[in-house]
């Protein structure tokens, strides 16, 4: 029993920083110079992350905890990597614990916050938590795939959103494309 609250607060802790979460109201975009995806790529070795960046939208290196974004009208995927010091979850019991923080966590911040669908899975060979909703980001409601990822010491979330009216679309299109894509490794010094 410990073992799932010590996720659960490694969850929380997490969540409280993750822009599809509900936790940052601005775009991640919004700083950053954005150029064409043909100049861009999708390699990231000092994060441990690569993937294939959508045709035609803009990549910009990120900041910090922020790995890259991926932008493209209103629609936009934010990649982040936490690094972790404790055991991260790999169980479908400690998943789920994970899953629970991550919505009570989002609940706290967004009171507009609409669970769609939520989902224990595998991403890039590791174990992860895909949560599905609607929420409110930078004053706007949207669509919202939150996919966090427990590999090699780090918790690594891809944020994807879009209005509600192109999400599905855009979601098939880009979404679970990049989702499918990605690679996750030991980040390279």
């Amino acid at each position: 029993m410990r073992r799932p609250a010590s996720f659960a607060l490694t969850a929380v802790a997490a969540a409280a920083l993750v822009a599809g979460c509900g936790g940052d109201t601005s775009s991640p975009a919004s700083s950053k110079a954005m150029v064409p995806v043909s100049d861009a790529g999708g390699d990231y070795p000092a994060h441990g992350i690569s993937f294939t960046a959508p045709a035609g939208w803009t990549v910009g290196p990120g900041k910090g905890h922020l790995v890259a974004t991926a932008q493209a009208g209103q629609a936009t995927v934010a990649v982040w990597r936490y690094p972790r010091g404790q055991k991260l979850p790999k169980s479908k019991a400690e998943l789920q614990a994970a899953r629970d923080a991550l919505l009570t966590a989002a609940r706290k911040r967004d009171v507009t916050f609409e669970q769609i669908k939520t989902a224990p899975t595998v991403i890039a060979g590791q174990p992860a938590v895909q949560i599905r909703a609607r929420e409110h980001i930078a004053g706007q409601p949207r669509t919202v795939r939150s996919t966090h990822i427990y590999a090699h010491g780090a918790e690594i979330v891809i944020d994807a959103y879009a209005d509600a009216d192109s999400f599905r679309k855009t979601d098939a299109a880009v979404f679970r494309p990049l989702l499918r894509s990605l690679r996750v490794s030991t980040p390279v010094s």
